[in-house]
């Protein structure tokens, strides 16, 4: 992470958790076109390649807001983008490697371990 002003970590909770209560259904959410503009800034203070299968989340669901977006998919906007950044991140290595070795009956966090990745 990059050195950034206590305002924009402030700023940046603040719209985690905006988007928290819109994926709950809760009261105060924000609109679908507001979620995925959200959406397409959470990636913003992640630099540089990092081997986490958390920042790789985040930078899917990032790039899958900014996408929708770009497309104009605002109707449905919301459920568009739960399915579309959980298509994404299924597809990833961090996805498979788990998947992979628990069907062989493997602890995946050793895996991770082994390959110098974060989960």
């Amino acid at each position: 992470m990059r050195n950034e002003k206590p305002e924009d970590g402030r700023q940046a909770a603040q719209e985690i958790l905006a988007q928290a209560k819109t994926l709950a259904g809760m009261e105060g959410g924000m609109s679908d076109r507001e979620f995925l503009e959200s959406m397409a800034r959470s990636d913003q203070f992640i630099e540089g390649e990092n081997n986490s299968g958390f920042y790789a989340k985040l930078i899917i669901e990032a790039q899958t807001a900014r996408d929708l977006l770009a497309e104009g998919e605002v109707l449905d906007g919301i459920a568009k983008w739960v399915a579309e950044s959980i298509r994404r991140w299924r597809q990833t290595k961090y996805f498979l490697l788990y998947q992979e070795e628990q069907a062989a009956g493997r602890d995946p966090q050793k895996a991770f371990e082994e390959r110098g990745w974060g989960m």
